[in-house]
């Protein structure tokens, strides 16, 4: 009895760090979004070693529109861990949460790739992101499968 409550403690440790990591994460977005004009100065002139206008503009799009994915993805990891830290688990919730983080993945692998125009090395970052984002869909459809599985054992029962 007393394996499970520690055992039950050590997962909603886990699950209030990762909450707190995603916050954190959230607040160095908003930072970055503040300070978002000198960062995409900063990566267009040293990094890519570019200086015309186009590459700046083309920089500073990409950088927004990535932290408008990583927004997405973020607060959609918060919700989750919300939900596990109620024990919500294989509810479509949060299937619905999990195609959220694709789809940001998805969108943030596309701006990025639109940066090789400028960096090519750029086309890397896409590729994280399109894996992250397949090892989430087969999360997803596990989750998927597992709740018409339970859906079914319902109606069995």
């Amino acid at each position: 009895m007393a394996e499970k409550t520690e055992e039950r403690k050590y997962k909603s440790d886990v699950i209030r760090l990762s909450k707190l990591a995603s916050i954190v994460f959230i607040a160095l977005v908003v930072m970055a979004d503040i300070v978002g004009w000198p960062i995409a100065k900063y990566v267009t002139f040293c990094w890519i070693g570019k200086f015309d206008i186009m590459s700046l503009i083309l920089t500073t799009v990409v950088f927004y529109a990535a932290t408008v994915c990583g927004y997405i993805v973020l607060f959609s990891v918060y919700k989750l861990l919300s939900n596990m830290e109620k024990d919500i688990v294989f509810d479509t919730k949060n299937t619905k949460l999990m195609g959220y983080i694709t789809m940001g993945l998805i969108a943030a692998g596309f701006a990025c790739a639109c940066e090789t125009f400028t960096w090519p090395g750029a086309i890397f970052i896409s590729i994280v992101a399109w894996f992250m984002a397949l090892i989430v869909l087969c999360v997803k459809t596990a989750f998927d499968k597992a709740i018409l599985m339970k859906d079914e054992m319902d109606l069995t029962i």
